[in-house]
């Protein structure tokens, strides 16, 4: 079998430094994350009313923190540090067994995490393009970390070899934001309806690859990847 990529490989490693948090620090996170969670922005929360949800005492919040951005940006990352590994794992296992199924298994495993990790989807999707600059930046920031192992991965498992690796990241940026726009409408649907747009997200992919090589044979003097 082909050897997993080291951030692969130690897919647990995310979850075990969420674990490894300082207790006050992960609850004052999941709190900020269901008050979020309704479409509220970080910056509209009060300390004691995140405090209260935390069920902390307000000055623990600044053993943590210095501001709520801090917070927010910390929020996020904590949910990319589970994502990553937990999506390059299911690409390479799903390159092993069939080629052809790593579309479909990774919008399955995207989706799934989503939905397990619902309060953090719903609050980046509002911060992606909420009033805080330093929040859309991270939530950004942390969706170009997503694309930019993905095209590593279509590249090492020579999933596109006619590709150039500029192409490839081009339609990973756009695979991995359609996918997260897709995921606020999944986690309200029904199950037919997550079929659904599992079946839409692998179509997506597929063409928008298929199109992409279509391009590339017109380019006959660009090198592949």
């Amino acid at each position: 079998m082909t050897s997993l990529p080291e951030s692969a490989s130690a897919s647990g490693h995310g979850v075990a430094a969420e674990q490894a948090l300082p207790a006050g620090k992960r609850k004052l996170i999941e709190a900020a994350l269901r008050l979020t969670a309704g479409g509220r922005s970080f910056a509209s929360l009060g300390l004691r009313e995140l405090a209260r949800e935390a069920g902390l005492n307000p000055n623990t919040f600044y053993r943590h923190f210095d501001t709520l951005d801090d917070l927010a940006r910390e929020a996020v990352e904590s949910v990319s540090r589970r994502l990553r590994p937990m999506l390059r794992r299911e690409r390479w296992l799903a390159a092993h067994d069939e080629p052809h199924s790593v579309p479909r298994r990774a919008c399955v495993a995207f989706f799934e995490f989503a939905q397990e990790n619902r309060e953090a989807f719903l609050s980046a999707l509002a911060e992606y393009h909420g009033t805080s600059p330093a929040l859309r930046e991270a939530v950004r920031a942390n969706l170009h970390e997503v694309s930019a192992e993905m095209a590593d991965d279509v590249v090492q498992l020579k999933l596109m070899p006619m590709l150039t690796r500029e192409t490839v990241d081009e339609v990973c940026t756009q695979i991995v934001l359609q996918l997260f726009h897709l995921s606020a409408e999944y986690l309200d649907a029904s199950a037919a309806r997550r079929d659904a747009l599992v079946a839409y997200a692998e179509r997506f992919i597929v063409r928008l690859f298929s199109g992409a090589m279509v391009l590339a044979q017109l380019e006959p003097g660009r090198a592949p990847a």
